[in-house]
């Protein structure tokens, strides 16, 4: 057992890491990815979200953001950060609409993040929650999940933000490269180009909610995916087990045809990347083996049909 005295050295050396870590790390730049929901074991995308993120003080920064739900849902938001040493982490905040968009019947609240860094697979990450609250009760409206990549220059050269035919103005910090970032509508990262599409099964729906459980198939042996529907990351690096990985689409009524694609992020223990599927439409289940490589993605098609009713109409 340690002694008091060892403890208390102990824990401050530890607390002097963690402090000298977070101030280490550099938050400034440009940051892309999605938020997401969960319900009853399913995961929702439920839009896609832009954060430029600037430091005004030691362990305070300030910016703007983006979101993009649907056509009719986006806007531009202030935030507000600062970091939180004893954490670990950063808090930031939605503090105001500086434009936004909503459909009728539906109302959007400000929400607070709490977000932590990470490098995966040479990835830099910020990834928390994402809560908003009632203004009227304080009560909890809604939880996400927030993930966000940091953009490289190149990727903020080729940056597109929701609904908005404007650049965003040049940084007064050295730190960001220069940006000429024009803006209509975001869609999040597309599936890599060097890969083929393989198609590996293709079914008509007549409605268009769709569940999506993916599981290793065979031998557990750490295989993760990536998961795209109709070009919008839906799952990212997840890893594939004996528990489904549960995700809801709902097919774009514009479209006669739905692509949903698997990209391989490894090829686990035992090449190729392969998993089961099991789909769930308003009337059939489907069960089949998707395997996905190097060179190919799974890709899994839907055509939404209408159906007629007896009289034809």
């Amino acid at each position: 057992m340690l002694t008091n005295p060892l403890k208390i050295i102990l824990l401050t050396c530890c607390s002097l890491l963690l402090f000298t870590t977070l101030h280490a790390q550099n938050l400034e730049g440009i940051w892309k990815g999605y938020t997401a929901a969960e319900s009853q074991g399913w995961y929702y995308s439920t839009g896609s979200y832009i954060m430029e993120i600037r430091q005004t003080a030691a362990g305070k920064y300030s910016g703007r953001a983006w979101f993009y739900e649907t056509p009719q849902l986006y806007g531009e938001l202030t935030v507000t950060g600062q970091r939180n040493d004893s954490a670990g982490n950063w808090r930031f905040e939605e503090i105001k609409f500086n434009e936004i968009t909503v459909p009728k019947n539906h109302s959007a609240r400000l929400a607070v993040m709490s977000l932590r860094l990470f490098d995966i697979e040479g990835e830099t990450v910020l990834q928390g929650s994402m809560i908003s609250y009632s203004k009227y009760t304080g009560k909890v409206h809604s939880k996400r999940v927030l993930r966000l990549s940091k953009l490289s220059a190149t990727e903020i050269a080729a940056l597109q933000i929701p609904h908005r035919h404007k650049t965003i103005p040049a940084t007064d910090t050295t730190s960001l490269p220069p940006r000429k970032d024009t803006i209509p509508a975001l869609s999040a990262a597309p599936a890599p180009a060097q890969r083929k599409n393989r198609l590996q099964g293709s079914y008509d729906i007549s409605n268009p909610e769709i569940d999506i459980s993916l599981y290793d198939y065979g031998t557990i042996d750490h295989d993760t995916v990536t998961v795209f529907f109709n070009g919008t990351k839906v799952a990212d690096r997840q890893e594939l087990t004996g528990k489904p990985l549960r995700i809801h689409l709902t097919a774009d009524p514009g479209r006669e045809y739905q692509e949903l694609v698997l990209h391989a992020n490894n090829l686990g223990d035992i090449p190729p990347n392969t998993s089961k599927m099991i789909i769930l439409t308003s009337d059939k289940r489907y069960e089949l083996r998707v395997t996905s490589s190097e060179t190919e993605n799974a890709m899994i098609r839907f055509r939404l049909v209408r159906i007629l009713s007896d009289s034809g109409f």
